[in-house]
């Protein structure tokens, strides 16, 4: 298909990204140049896959000249983040900003979190950063011990008398302390101080752990016996959050606790070490909010239990430390990490969780695999060097870089389990790499995306990876000699249909107006701009090389690419607006903020680079 962009208006959606998204990062001590994930002028992170897609757009000829150092800087970022000694999905951009001081009505962002609470009633809310999902409350307390021959149960919550925030090296500790009193004595109760209990939640601006620790004093002249302090959360099955699974690690490996069937108390763990606990929505979906609790002495964790107050939901998680005894005045301290994310896995988290504070530092912990989308950046940048597309040379120590990096990043690729997207990418990547004369997989990806391709067309996940498997099929189709693609392609089309489509947001489901995937997921609100795009560029080049090699694609087929195209560009077109001197794609119907994403796949679409690429021949 033809180029839609006049040069101006391609122009303008570039300064949006250079003028309104650039950032400064820091990935393995590193001064980097990369896109964040929204406009705000501080806080927030700049993902590397939303980077690896505006990556491939910079480097399309004509926009690579106007602005190299652009172009390679957020490439550089790309490689960077996957050379990392942790690599993550994302880096930091700015600190930590106190919004509201008042401890018992504050405020505080950093790049990854958003927390509000009231200290004075034990009360910490924290939010994914830019996430419209209900907040999950670190609270629910309690602490039992014995006096004497006396069993003692207390609410934290209940009996707090001090609370404050301070900043310390770095970030801020939000703290509140409880007296604890008890009935004590052996012949006649009485009511004693039993000691304070303090709980610190430590927040800094370059990791997305929060550090509670807390700290159990014994009062002088009293000796308590069968200790048992808790870490909990409270008020889980919120609407618009509504976690319902639970996941912990033991000696016997992962455990699976499934959403319960009725309202009542299930025994997750107990006379058992925890160093591991996760909590998610039902089924897991993708990038929704888990939590992940790390007890750093796991062997004192003596039960982990979950209260559901309805079926489907759960509502409090306690864990009980302990038992211990303390003699008067003696302490006891206990530390974990909690890592609120959207969607990594359990194993994952386990994993990062304990990685080096130096090699992690300003990532999000989020473990990134391999990414296609970044092997097919580096891939159009070789390509069009290596066919002198460039009026600014690039120098042949950068090429050798870049083929190195490549190399090392597909067979990482190939060694692990990617999805649809990551090898659909691949694929687009490896056939760009043969046509810059290069030796590269394309046929053994190909087979791998095929294989998971169901009978009624539809690639697993949502529109987004389907469509994107349809390009990489596009592209494929197009080499000498063409391969048997006709049925698969022809069946991924016919499972894509126009009408409202159903998008999550913040725990719900919203329908706009748009396509649909059979059988498919329901996708994000905010990268419903990025799957038109690139269903409206799979689409046209599907319709391209229908033109160019008549009888690649039946007839039928050919039609139902124009007309998809057709359909995806026009809704497309209406997510594009000015914005001052520059033009911006809105994320939905519904707004959004911009994100580099949305940007370079409208922009992709309506440019139609495939139909340059395609015009070059297979080898040197």
């Amino acid at each position: 298909m033809r180029n839609l962009l006049h040069a101006a208006d391609r122009d303008r959606l570039i300064a949006h990204l250079r003028g309104t998204l650039l950032r400064e990062v820091t990935v393995d001590g590193r001064r980097l140049m990369a896109l964040a994930e929204g406009a705000a002028a501080d806080g927030g992170f700049c993902a590397m896959p939303a980077n690896a897609q505006a990556a491939e757009l910079l480097a399309q000829p004509d926009i690579r000249d106007a602005d190299p150092a652009f172009a390679d800087g957020v490439l550089d970022f790309v490689m960077a983040m996957a050379d990392a000694p942790v690599p993550c999905r994302r880096a930091a951009v700015g600190g930590i900003e106190l919004l509201r001081d008042d401890p018992r009505d504050f405020e505080i962002l950093t790049p990854f979190h958003r927390f509000t609470g009231d200290l004075s009633a034990g009360l910490l809310r924290q939010q994914l950063r830019g996430d419209a999902s209900a907040p999950l409350l670190h609270t629910g307390n309690l602490a039992e011990f014995r006096l004497g021959r006396y069993r003692n149960g207390v609410d934290v919550e209940d009996n707090i008398r001090d609370c404050a925030i301070a900043r310390r090296s770095g970030g801020i500790v939000l703290s509140h302390e409880s007296r604890i009193g008890g009935k004590a004595g052996w012949l006649r109760p009485r009511q004693v101080e039993a000691g304070t209990l303090r709980y610190e939640y430590e927040i800094t601006a370059g990791s997305p752990l929060l550090r509670l620790t807390v700290t159990f004093t014994a009062a002088a002249g009293q000796r308590l016996s069968r200790l048992r302090v808790s870490t909990a959360l409270d008020q889980l099955g919120t609407a618009g959050l509504e976690m319902a699974e639970g996941r912990l690690a033991g000696q016997q490996g992962w455990r699976d606790f499934a959403a319960p069937q009725a309202a009542g108390l299930a025994l997750w763990a107990e006379a058992t070490p925890v160093p591991h606990v996760a909590i998610g929505l039902a089924g897991w979906p993708a990038g929704t909010p888990t939590l992940h609790i790390r007890p750093q002495a796991p062997e004192r964790v003596m039960s982990v239990k979950a209260i559901a107050a309805r079926p489907a939901a759960l509502h409090w998680l306690i864990l009980r430390h302990g038992p211990v005894a303390l003699a008067p005045g003696a302490t006891l301290v206990l530390r974990e990490d909690r890592l609120l994310a959207a969607g990594t896995t359990a194993e994952d988290a386990a994993r990062v969780m304990v990685a080096s504070g130096d090699q992690v530092a300003g990532l999000d912990l989020d473990p990134l695999p391999p990414q296609g989308a970044a092997l097919n950046a580096v891939a159009t940048q070789l390509l069009f060097a290596t066919r002198q597309a460039y009026r600014v040379i690039l120098p042949a120590e950068r090429k050798a870089v870049l083929e190195g990096w490549f190399d090392r990043q597909m067979a990482a690729l190939l060694a692990g389990s990617p999805g649809v997207p990551d090898l659909a990418w691949a694929i687009v990547a490896a056939e760009a790499r043969r046509r810059s004369g290069a030796t590269a997989p394309v046929e053994a990806l190909v087979q791998r995306l095929l294989a998971l391709q169901a009978e009624d067309g539809a690639f697993p996940g949502d529109l987004a990876g389907h469509a994107t498997a349809l390009l990489a099929l596009a592209r494929v189709l197009a080499q000498d000699p063409p391969q048997p693609l006709d049925g698969p392609i022809g069946r991924a089309l016919a499972a894509v249909k126009p009408g409202p489509a159903e998008l999550r947001e913040a725990g719900r489901l919203v329908v706009v107006e748009g396509l649909t995937l059979q059988g498919g997921t329901p996708g994000p609100l905010r990268g419903h701009a990025e799957t038109l795009g690139l269903v409206a560029r799979a689409a046209g080049t599907l319709a391209l090389v229908a033109e160019q090699r008549p009888g690649a694609l039946p007839a039928e087929a050919a039609a139902q690419a124009q007309a998809l195209h057709r359909q995806a560009v026009a809704l497309l077109r209406t997510l594009v607006r000015p914005r001052g001197t520059t033009l911006e794609v809105l994320a939905s119907p519904l707004g959004g903020s911009t994100h580099p994403a949305a940007q370079a796949a409208a922009a992709l679409a309506l440019m139609a680079p495939d139909a340059a690429i395609l015009r070059l021949p297979v080898s040197a």
